[in-house]
């Protein structure tokens, strides 16, 4: 069993950079975790819920999971999303919920959406053993104490677009790049600052003549225009609308494998395996994801004129 020790001098600001967002392979099924724009653009209620564990074989390695809700509000003239987000990474715990709305309009022969996310972040240091190269305890105010927690808001912005034959978006999370305030060993306060992201997805769909296939290629661009830039490039081939599989190619990190099905009109799941080919990836094992979604819509039928019977006046 191989094991992550985080050392904290300046590491919790890299490693913060380096997976702030949660990372999944299968985005083009959770485009709304990316973009708040999303919501509503759909025409049904949507629940998603999706579990990653990262770099199998490595202790403390990141595990993720992500449920959403998003629905349309034609009163409201758009949609609007409840997010719920965990994210274990060695010592570390990041949990946070969002509220978004989006404006829905129609725009050539497409959907434009344009949407905004509040979030609440909780970020929680648990029972840390913290280890300096040279074996001496590190005394830095940079590095808080164990069992210590921190809560911090900020919010995302994104424009979607989606028609019948191509989607679209671009967003940005931790807009205002707010700090998390942790107890350091001094007993003073340690602020450590989000890292503005930006998101650039989209996709095509392209059904193959005289057959039942689908190409469905799609990419995710993501950036804190700093540290970190990665771009996930997909190509997914879709089955009588029924069965889909796939490949991934994320640059410089590693290539993936994806399949899924449509169990009913409302019901589907994918499952994606990462092999790493970046140094550190390659010392352990996968990385495993599987999604579920389940989409319905509630419709009321109109009231229709005439005279009705009341239980109190027949």
């Amino acid at each position: 069993m191989k094991k992550i020790y985080i050392m904290l001098l300046t590491g919790i600001s890299y490693l913060a950079v380096g997976q702030q967002d949660l990372q999944f392979t299968q985005f083009m099924f959770n485009k709304i975790y990316y973009n708040p724009g999303v919501a509503g653009s759909g025409g049904a209620i949507c629940v998603n819920a999706v579990h990653r564990s990262q770099w199998v074989g490595f202790e403390g390695a990141p595990t993720s999971q992500n449920l959403n809700i998003n629905a349309p509000i034609k009163k409201l003239h758009g949609g609007l999303a409840l997010k719920v987000s965990n994210d274990q990474i060695g010592y570390f715990q990041n949990f946070n919920v969002g509220l978004g709305y989006a404006y829905q309009f129609e725009l050539s022969n497409g959907t434009l959406g344009l949407g905004l996310n509040a979030e609440l972040f909780t970020s929680s240091v648990n029972n840390a053993e913290w280890r300096s190269p040279s074996g001496i305890p590190a005394f830095d105010p940079s590095i808080t104490t164990p069992n210590t927690q921190g809560i911090s808001f900020d919010a995302s912005f994104g424009v979607y677009y989606e028609n019948d034959t191509w989607w679209a978006g671009v967003s940005s999370s931790r807009l205002a790049e707010s700090s998390t305030p942790f107890d350091n060993a001094f007993n003073e306060i340690t602020d450590y600052y989000g890292r503005r992201h930006y998101y650039v997805m989209g996709g095509y769909n392209w059904q193959i003549p005289s057959s039942n296939i689908e190409l469905r290629p799609s990419l995710l661009l993501k950036s804190d225009l700093g540290a970190s830039s990665v771009i996930d490039v997909n190509v997914m081939a879709v089955y009588n609308n029924k069965f889909w599989g796939g490949v991934t190619y994320r640059l410089t990190e590693a290539a993936a494998v994806n399949i899924g099905y449509q169990f009913t009109e409302s019901l589907k799941a994918g499952y994606s395996y990462d092999i790493g080919i970046s140094p550190i990836s390659q010392q352990g094992g996968g990385s495993h994801e599987i999604f579920l979604s389940y989409c319905f819509k509630i419709e009321i039928p109109p009231r229709q004129k005439g005279s009705y019977k009341n239980p109190r006046f027949l």
